[in-house]
C-alpha cells in the first residue's frame, strides 16, 4: 500500500501563524488531564551540543544542538527511563500529558526536541529555531504521486529525515548514559539503565522503532501511528524492500482504525508495519476507533480551534488522549517494571463528542 501521509504538513502554518498572531485565540487555557501516579512530578530542561555531527538543515559550519525535556518523580529511586520523539512539525511538549502521567508512575521521562524538523524548538536560552522549508516542502509532496520515480524519492528523502532523527535519540541516549555515570544533577541519580523504553508519534514513532532495533540496551518500544519508515531498506523496480529480520524487542504498534481501511485499499502489498508486526519476535497490535492522527497527541486539548482546522475524528478527545496515557504506562509498567498483566486491549471504543 502507498504509505500514509506522515502528518497534515498545513500544520505548520496554522501554528506559525498561532505563535505570532492570536495564541490566547488558539491556544485558550485548558484542564490538563489528571495524573493517576503519587509521584511529584519535577521538569527539567537542558540543551546539548553534539561534537560529532554538523547540522545539515544549517548553511553555518555549526555541530547539531538538541534540546530535551525531563519529567521525573521528586522523591529519590531507581526509575525506569522512557524517551519520547515527536511527530514532523509536532513540538516537544506534544504529549506533554503523556510524559506527566508517566513521571508520576515512577518513570523519568525525556521528550527530544528536534530542531528544524519541529514546528519550532526553543532551547534554554530563548533561541527558537524553527522548520526547516525545504524538510517542510518534501512533507507536503509525500503523497503527491505513486510514480516509481516519486517513490524513489521519497524513500531517499524519508532515509535522511530518520537519519537525522535516529542521531538525536542516540545522541540523547547516550548522553543521559555518560551523566549517569558521573552522577550529574539529580534526574540523573534515579535512572535505571537497565529499564529503558522509546515511543514517538508518527515520525517520532518511526525513529523509536528505528532505534530499538539498533541499540541492544531497549527494552521495548511503542508507536502511536506512525508508518515504520526505517523498517525500508531499499527500493528497486517499483517495490520497497522491507527487513526481513525479525524485530528483536517488545513492539507496540497503535493506530486509528483509518489506517486498517487506507491499508484494506491495496491488497496487492501488504503496509509495512503489518509485516514487521507479522515477523517480529514479541508484537501487540492495538487499534482505536473514530480518532484521528493528531488525537494521540495533546493538541485536540491543547488547541481545539487548530485540530478542529487540520481535523479530528469523532472522539471525545480527553477521553482519548487518556486512554492513551493509560494503554502507554500500562505496557510500559509490563516491560519495564515486570508487572504481573499486560493491561491493554486489542481494540479501544472512545465516546463521541
Amino acid at each position: 500500500m502507498k504509505k500514509r501521509n506522515i502528518i497534515l504538513v498545513m500544520m505548520a502554518v496554522i501554528i506559525v501563524l498561532a505563535v505570532f498572531i492570536a495564541p490566547k485565540i488558539l491556544f485558550p487555557k485548558y484542564e490538563e488531564p489528571e495524573v493517576t501516579g503519587n509521584h511529584e512530578v519535577c521538569v527539567m530542561m537542558d540543551t546539548w551540543e553534539d561534537e560529532t555531527r554538523k547540522e545539515t538543515y544549517s548553511k553555518e559550519d555549526e555541530n547539531r544542538f538538541v534540546t530535551v525535556k525531563f519529567w521525573y518523580p521528586k522523591e529519590e529511586g531507581n526509575y525506569p527511563l522512557v524517551v519520547f520523539s515527536h511527530g514532523a512539525t509536532g513540538v516537544i511538549d506534544s504529549n506533554y500529558s503523556t510524559c506527566k502521567e508517566l513521571a508520576s508512575n515512577g518513570y523519568v521521562v525525556v521528550s527530544i526536541g528536534h530542531p528544524y524538523q519541529a514546528i519550532y524548538v526553543e532551547d534554554i536560552n530563548g533561541k527558537k529555531t524553527f522548520i526547516n522549508g525545504e524538510f517542510c516542502k518534501q512533507v507536503m509532496t509525500d503523497n503527491v504521486s505513486d510514480t516509481p520515480e516519486h517513490e524513489n524519492a521519497v524513500y531517499e528523502n524519508t532515509k535522511e529525515w530518520l537519519e537525522v532523527r535516529t542521531g538525536d535519540m542516540n545522541f540523547v541516549l547516550d548522553t543521559i548514559i555518560e551523566k549517569c555515570k558521573l552522577n550529574e544533577a539529580d534526574v540523573f541519580t534515579r535512572i535505571d539503565l537497565d529499564k529503558i523504553g522509546l515511543f514517538g508519534h508518527s515520525l517520532g514513532g518511526a525513529t523509536a522503532v528505528a532505534v530499538g532495533r539498533e541499540r541492544d540496551d531497549i527494552d521495548a518500544v511503542i508507536d502511536l501511528e506512525g508508518t515504520m519508515l526505517g523498517e525500508y531498506v531499499g527500493y528497486e523496480n517499483g517495490e520497497y524492500i522491507v527487513n526481513n529480520q525479525p524485530y528483536p524487542i517488545p513492539l507496540l504498534d497503535v493506530n486509528s482504525s483509518a489506517v486498517y481501511e487506507e491499508a484494506a485499499k491495496y491488497a496487492d502489498s501488504e503496509y509495512v508495519n503489518f509485516y514487521v508486526g507479522r515477523n517480529a519476535v514479541d508484537f501487540h497490535e492495538v487499534v482505536f476507533h473514530d480518532v484521528s492522527h493528531l488525537n494521540f497527541t495533546d493538541l485536540p486539548l491543547v488547541s481545539p480551534a487548530i485540530a478542529k482546522m487540520l481535523g479530528t475524528g469523532d472522539a471525545d478527545a480527553r477521553e482519548c488522549i487518556e486512554t492513551v496515557n493509560d494503554m502507554v504506562l500500562h505496557y510500559f509498567n509490563y516491560y519495564l517494571k515486570d508487572t504481573e498483566a499486560l493491561l491493554i486491549e486489542e481494540e479501544y471504543f472512545i465516546s463521541s463528542k
